[in-house]
């Protein structure tokens, strides 16, 4: 098969080490370079002169987790001359046919780059990644706050406490308000239920009353209260996680204008799909079909024997 490239570099990416092989010439029998470096950042800056020193603009690495991170940053940022860099799917190395040990590896990918078998994987610049980390954070503290808030609601179910069932949101401003005297007092008065709900509810105070008349002993008031500290904790973090991630898509704040236009889209959606999909997703993706099924959106259809099986997104 006929070699594409004359130069290029396989990278394979463990968590202490890096086993890369440079394949130069386009002969059927190329010099072949093997090296080992340690992922320490001072020996990333060896493997980028390693680089250098041998004059590869290409190079192609295959990395599970987040290990391919730091050496593709070092890359960027110490070897901004190189032509092509490329994560690979290690799902897609798995299905090629050849020789599979952790001594070869490195070769085999640099074989694979050679002959342009290699699908190079999605991998969006250094601000929309950073974006991408806040984004999921700040998915990962929303669930948080969910989990706390269905455990809050347990512990009022299981004290007789049927506040949700007056209320349609248990930590709003007059349900917070009742839950906070509740921890303080461990019971709730006529007067309480008042002073906490001056806004506008459905329910009279008097039904309220009797949804809250039970008793927390001391115990049950600390516990309610770590609760409710625990949720105002996740949502102060919420929202910082949200203002920092404002301030790092100010660059695309004409892609978020635009996103944020569209029906059914707000801020934080807006501010999900740059994250993802970075700011020029058409650059990556020749149409939007293909956009689609990377994000996992496009059923599947599975032929077989002349049948169509459908599948589900």
């Amino acid at each position: 098969m006929q070699a594409l490239l004359s130069c290029c570099c396989g990278v394979d990416v463990h968590r202490d080490t890096l086993q890369v092989c440079i394949l130069q010439g386009l002969s059927d029998d190329p010099e072949e370079v093997h090296a080992e470096f340690k992922t320490l950042p001072s020996d990333l800056g060896n493997f980028v002169q390693w680089l250098k020193k041998h004059q590869c603009y290409h190079i192609a690495m295959e990395s599970t987790g987040v290990y391919w991170r730091p050496v593709y940053e070092a890359i960027e940022e110490h070897y901004p001359d190189y032509q092509c860099l490329m994560v690979v799917n290690a799902h897609h190395m798995r299905n090629l046919p050849g020789r599979k040990t952790d001594v070869k590896d490195a070769h085999w990918i640099a074989t694979l780059f050679r002959h342009g078998l290699l699908q190079k994987s999605f991998v969006p610049d250094h601000t929309a990644r950073v974006l991408r980390e806040y984004s999921r954070l700040y998915r990962s503290f929303t669930f948080e706050k969910s989990r706390y808030l269905n455990r809050l609601e347990k512990f009022l179910q299981t004290h007789g406490f049927k506040l949700s069932t007056m209320l349609s949101n248990i930590y709003g401003v007059s349900g917070r308000a009742l839950l906070y005297t509740l921890a303080e007092k461990g019971s709730l008065s006529l007067e309480d239920v008042q002073e906490a709900t001056k806004r506008r509810v459905k329910r009279s105070h008097q039904e309220i009353l009797a949804a809250v008349c039970g008793h927390l002993n001391d115990a049950e008031c600390r516990l309610l209260k770590l609760l409710l500290a625990k949720i105002d904790q996740c949502q102060t973090e919420i929202e910082e996680i949200l203002a920092i991630m404002q301030e790092i898509a100010q660059p695309y704040a004409h892609v978020l204008a635009q996103l944020d236009s569209i029906p059914g889209v707000d801020i934080i959606s807006a501010l999900t799909l740059l994250a993802e999909m970075g700011p020029v997703p058409q650059e990556h993706f020749s149409s939007s079909a293909k956009l689609c099924s990377w994000a996992g959106l496009s059923p599947r259809n599975d032929e077989s024997a002349g049948k169509m099986k459908s599948r589900k997104i």
